[in-house]
C-alpha cells in the first residue's frame, strides 16, 4: 500500500488572546481553511499567544525559526515596516487588490526587505473604529483634546492629525487603561465584537458608526519553512488564505452589527458623521499611511504600491 504522505506541522504564535473573535475567524478559520486545502497535509497548530511572547515582539522568533508563522497586524512591526497598512489604508476588495498588484509587491518586499513570507490575510470588513468616553462633533469628526490608544505610527499620526493624543498599548491592555482614566477612547480594528468581548463598553459612552480603511488580519512565514513547501502545498496554503477570507467575510460583519447593537442597547450613542466629515476622516487615515510610508520606507516600494492604490481606487469606483 502506498504509505500515507507526512503531515507537515507549522507551530503559530498569534497576537490574539484565545477566545475572542480575531483569534476564531482569523486564527482557527486560518487553521481550518489551509488543512481543507492542502488535503490535510500541512496543519497549522496554535503554539502560543500574547501571553507567551508579547504581540509587539513576535517577528522575530517566528522569522528566526522559533515559530514557522505569525498572526499578526501590519501595526505591530513598526520597526520593520508598515508597509502592509497600507492595504489597510484603503477600501476596496480582496480581488481588486490582488488583480493591482498588491499582494505581490506586499510579499515582494517581506521577503526581500523583511526576510519573511506574506501569507496575506483575512479581513474583517470593517476598518477602524473610533470609541470615545468623550462626544464628539460629527460634523467634523475632529478629536481636538481627547486621549485615545492607538497602535503603530500611523494609527498614531491618524489621531494625531484630528486633534487628539496617541497612546500606544495592546488591544489586551486598554480595559484597564480605560479603568484607571488613562485614555479616553481608543481607535482599533477588527470590528465592534472586540469592544464587547474585552468589555470597553463598560466604559466607552460613544462609539462613531463609520470604520476607516479596511482591515486584515495578517499571516507571516518563516522563510526557511516556507521554502521547504512543495509548489503544490505553497499553492494549497494560498488557497487556504483565500478560503479563509470568504467564509469569514459574513461572520466579521454579522458580529459586527451585533455588537453595535448590544452597544446602543446599553445606552452607547452611536455617533453618525456626516458624509463629507466621514469622507474627511478616511482621507486623513489614509493620508497619514502615505506620508509615514514616504519616511520611512524604500521610495521605489513607496511609488510602486501607490500605483496599486491608483488601480484599486479605479477599479472599485
Amino acid at each position: 500500500p502506498t504509505p500515507e504522505p507526512e503531515v507537515i506541522e507549522l507551530r503559530m504564535i498569534s497576537s490574539w488572546a484565545d477566545g475572542i473573535s480575531l483569534e476564531e475567524f482569523g486564527d482557527r478559520n486560518v487553521i481550518g481553511a489551509i488543512e481543507d486545502a492542502t488535503g490535510g497535509r500541512v496543519s497549522v497548530v496554535r503554539a502560543g499567544g500574547p501571553e507567551s511572547v508579547p504581540s509587539f515582539q513576535q517577528l522575530v522568533p517566528m522569522r528566526d525559526g522559533l515559530f514557522e508563522v505569525n498572526s499578526t497586524t501590519c501595526a505591530y512591526h513598526p520597526d520593520f515596516t508598515s508597509l502592509a497598512c497600507g492595504w489597510n489604508a484603503i477600501k476596496g476588495s480582496l480581488d481588486s487588490k490582488v488583480a493591482c498588484g498588491m499582494f505581490d509587491l506586499i510579499d515582494e518586499f517581506y521577503q526581500k526587505e523583511v526576510g519573511v513570507k506574506y501569507l496575506g490575510g483575512v479581513s474583517p470588513r470593517v476598518g477602524s473604529r473610533t470609541y470615545l468616553t468623550k462626544p464628539i462633533d460629527p460634523t467634523t469628526g475632529r478629536l481636538d483634546g481627547i486621549k485615545l490608544r492607538a497602535s503603530g505610527p500611523t494609527a498614531t499620526a491618524f489621531v494625531e492629525n484630528l486633534g487628539g493624543t496617541a497612546v500606544a498599548m495592546p488591544i489586551g491592555e486598554l480595559y484597564e487603561a480605560l479603568d484607571r482614566g488613562l485614555v479616553e477612547g481608543g481607535t482599533i480594528g477588527g470590528g465592534a465584537q472586540l469592544a464587547v468581548q474585552f468589555g470597553w463598553h463598560e466604559h466607552f459612552k460613544y462609539v462613531v458608526e463609520q470604520s476607516v480603511g479596511s482591515g486584515q488580519l495578517m499571516f507571516l512565514m518563516n522563510l526557511d519553512a516556507w521554502n521547504s513547501l512543495t509548489p503544490e502545498l505553497q499553492q494549497g496554503v494560498i488557497d487556504g488564505m483565500t478560503l479563509a477570507n470568504h467564509r469569514a467575510a459574513s461572520e466579521f460583519f454579522r458580529l459586527d452589527q451585533e455588537a453595535l447593537g448590544v452597544m446602543a442597547d446599553i445606552g452607547v450613542e452611536i455617533v453618525t458623521l456626516t458624509p463629507e466629515a466621514a469622507a474627511f476622516v478616511d482621507n486623513v487615515n489614509a493620508e497619514a499611511q502615505w506620508a509615514y510610508m514616504a519616511d520611512n520606507e524604500p521610495a521605489a516600494y513607496v511609488e510602486r504600491f501607490l500605483e496599486t492604490v491608483a488601480c484599486v481606487k479605479n477599479s472599485t469606483g
